[in-house]
């Protein structure tokens, strides 16, 4: 787990300014849950030296993971959930309702968003930050890809030179796109079918990982992985990342949308409002956007201030579909991703 925070002087000796001025002595803090290898370290310490804010920075591999830790009694101000979690974590009165007052740097969004946003249509708890896919990354001196497919999971020449991310809905997902079926599926026949494809994957796959996956496959210990690939190519040697081939399955795969959101209960709720806008001016996106390659697509004005071309596009990803809350059905998946791990 990542930590990341401002020395305890430089926060102190802010707040001292603010009493010596004679103004309230106001919070100095802000504790953020996002997402691994997600914002750049020097946009981070951009905001925390702009606004003298101390900045306590917790990471988690998915978001099954994020909302377990939440449900068991970790208390942040600032949590970054995918799409899919939004509306469960609305039902659970887990998140503060916003002020759009307070979001000026909102007005940024892409509009057309708007008319497909079916988890929070109107952005009264969550404001959209990214979009993404998860892609397969291989080392093109090892793998030959004739076939750009999930199929590739099941070669018997790669057998154990795999692994895969620890996600249900990811794994499942892809499954069901192999098979034809919509990434959200609610059918138990079809969610059964995709736990089989997966146990036919899984003769080849070394493990279901979120942390080793990336250091494997940099040290060529494995040779494909399903992974996101930012994530991926941070972990590379700059001089093995023309060596690393990546390609977004022909079937079609899950496309994430991840938001900001303030959990209920924060406790810095003015410094998360501080935060959520700095994050989205368009300089500050770019620059994330720029460290990762993404498509950013959700707020155009940052193209502007990018340097740096995408390592994917949104065309790329026009065969997937949004990560979506599957409601009830979620148990199907979780039932089916247990049997699949447990089973030899």
């Amino acid at each position: 787990m990542k930590k990341f925070a401002l020395s305890l002087g430089a926060a102190m000796l802010a707040a001292v300014a603010l009493v010596s001025c004679g103004a309230p002595a106001a919070s100095k803090d802000l504790s953020v849950f996002n997402w691994q290898d997600y914002i750049p370290d020097d946009v981070l310490k951009d905001f925390q030296a702009q606004t003298g804010i101390k900045l306590v920075y917790d990471t988690y591999g998915s978001n099954e993971d994020m909302y377990a830790k939440l449900l068991g009694g970790a208390t942040y101000d600032v949590v970054f959930p995918s799409t899919d979690y939004v509306p469960r974590m609305v039902q659970k009165d887990m998140l503060l309702k916003l002020d759009a007052s307070k979001l000026p740097e909102l007005a940024n969004l892409e509009p057309s968003i708007n008319t497909k946003n079916s988890w929070d249509p109107k952005n009264e708890y969550s404001v959209p930050y990214n979009l993404g896919s998860t892609a397969i990354v291989y080392w093109k001196d090892k793998v030959k890809v004739d076939d750009p497919s999930w199929g590739i999971f099941s070669k018997p020449e790669y057998a154990q030179r795999i692994m895969l991310l620890d996600d249900p809905r990811e794994i499942l997902g892809a499954a069901l796109k192999f098979n034809g079926f919509s990434v959200n599926s609610t059918s138990a026949d079809e969610i059964t079918k995709a736990k089989s494809t997966v146990n036919a994957w899984k003769k080849g796959v070394v493990k279901f990982d979120n942390d080793l996956i990336k250091s494997a496959f940099a040290k060529k210990e494995i040779w494909i992985a399903l992974n996101y690939p930012e994530n991926q190519y941070a972990e590379l040697d700059p001089a093995d990342k023309d060596k690393v081939g990546l390609f977004f399955p022909k079937e079609g795969g899950m496309l994430y949308i991840d938001t900001m959101t303030i959990l209920k209960g924060a406790k810095n709720v003015d410094n998360a409002y501080a935060f959520i806008n700095f994050i989205l001016k368009p300089e500050n996106l770019a620059k994330i956007y720029d460290n990762y390659g993404y498509p950013g697509v959700l707020y155009p004005k940052t193209t502007a201030f990018r340097k740096v071309p995408p390592t994917y596009t949104a065309n790329d990803l026009t065969k997937h579909e949004v990560r979506g809350d599957v409601g009830e059905a979620l148990k199907l998946y979780e039932s089916a991703y247990e049997e699949i791990k447990s089973s030899k």
